[in-house]
């Protein structure tokens, strides 16, 4: 395909569609739309956290500098996490932030923060919105995409799913692909530290409070706000969950809480309403391409029921491999079939070892009250935690994809023509 030929629309302008937009506009012989389904752009939700790995491609987009001043950097004496028993208050762990000048430890703010970060980088006309997808249609031209205001565009080479958990764009390439609720549900909010000044024995960090089935995280953020995030067991009786963002009010949430300790029920009690988010998840895809024409990035991609608080994270790694195989196709006057295939070779054996940890967490509990069926419900905590943090993850958010990306290409490269078959995903 011969440059500026390539007509890409991506899908979606949370934070994975603006790392692509950003990551696609620095791509030479690109074509780009965008099209997001919201009348404006807002996050919904509390804080997000930004780990190493986000920092990174933050920086690497170019927009690092807006949030600099809330990057936390350690000294060694800040407590960077805690955790604790949710029945108790008792102390189970706690751990410092880094002490590298040159690292950021781990950081949180508000949502809201993230996105104007990104969209400064983005150009303000370029985000077509209320542009919510309803169909895609595949002809020998292209991808073209239909939307509820009756309008539509393409024929495209290249779409890129960015639209999230209820993704349209993985339901049409993959059909069979189905969300579950998780029998989880999650309420959020923010409100002023204030609201909970007289509490005591609230840390002055992040922490999450652990019972046996459900957690609550506080953490005190900038500008004098206090998140609060929790998990609660709530069964799905008339199939009427949905997954993002419903107002709720206190009564509807306290009660869930009335086990933990007095210091998380009062916290629990402080807000007048919340926002509840069904959690829904799905089996991971052995591919997320899709005709050499479509390609799903983020939560479209691998719907991770938010695990590992690094959702940003791993859609800015996603889309910068993805930019950079259609960047790499385009200079050589390689095929999108083969860029597709190579994104889908550097980022799959990541995925799959993310949904391994969770399969191998979801077996603990099992295990541990198989071996010790002894233990009463806070020494249960103690073991289930202690057995997490024994887990290593560290790992995932020290990542470093442009190397593996590097490193990827330059193997496919030497290996030209004798590449190991077992590895190479089939075209669809």
């Amino acid at each position: 395909m011969s440059r500026g030929d390539l007509k890409v629309a991506i899908v979606g302008a949370g934070p994975g569609g603006l790392a692509a937009i950003i990551n696609f506009l620095r791509v030479s012989g690109i074509d780009l739309s965008v099209f997001e389904g919201a009348r404006e752009l807002k996050e919904i939700g509390a804080g997000i956290g930004l780990n190493q790995n986000t920092w990174r491609h933050l920086q690497l987009l170019g927009v690092a500098d807006k949030l600099e001043e809330f990057a936390n950097r350690g000294d060694g004496t800040k407590i960077d996490v805690e955790n604790r028993n949710g029945n108790t208050g008792h102390l189970i762990s706690r751990r410092y932030q880094s002490v590298d000048p040159d690292t950021p430890a781990r950081s949180r703010i508000e949502r809201y923060k993230l996105q104007n970060a990104l969209l400064s980088g983005v150009p303000k006309d370029l985000i077509q919105l209320n542009k919510k997808l309803v169909e895609i249609k595949e002809s020998d031209e292209g991808v073209t995409l239909f939307f509820k205001d009756g309008t539509d565009a393409g024929p495209f080479d290249l779409v890129i799913g960015a639209d999230g958990i209820r993704s349209v764009t993985r339901s049409y390439a993959f059909p069979d692909h189905k969300l579950s609720y998780t029998g989880k549900t999650a309420y959020r909010i923010l409100i002023p530290q204030s609201a909970v000044a007289h509490i005591p024995d609230i840390p002055q960090g992040s922490c999450f409070w652990h019972t046996k089935a459900t957690h609550v995280y506080t953490n005190p953020l900038d500008n004098g706000l206090f998140e609060i995030a929790t998990r609660a067991v709530i069964p799905d009786t008339d199939g009427t969950k949905t997954s993002w963002g419903q107002e709720v009010s206190k009564e509807e949430v306290v009660g869930h809480y009335s086990g933990y300790c007095e210091t998380i029920r009062k916290v629990i009690d402080a807000p007048d309403k919340w926002l509840e988010f069904a959690i829904f998840g799905g089996p991971r895809l052995d591919s997320v391409i899709h005709n050499d024409r479509i390609a799903l990035l983020g939560d479209a991609s691998h719907p991770l029921s938010g695990a590992f608080g690094a959702g940003a994270a791993f859609a800015f790694e996603d889309a910068h491999v993805l930019a950079q195989s259609i960047r790499h196709a385009l200079e050589t006057n390689g095929s999108i079939a083969q860029a597709l295939r190579d994104y889908d070779q550097v980022r799959a054996p990541h995925y799959k070892a993310l949904y391994e940890i969770l399969d191998v967490n979801a077996g603990t509990a099992k295990e541990i009250e198989l071996a010790q069926p002894e233990l009463n419900d806070d020494e249960f905590v103690e073991e289930i935690v202690a057995k997490g943090l024994a887990g290593n993850t560290q790992w995932i958010y020290q990542y470093d994809v442009t190397k593996v990306w590097k490193d990827y290409l330059a193997s496919r490269l030497e290996d030209k023509g004798s590449i190991d078959q077992s590895l190479v995903i089939p075209d669809a």
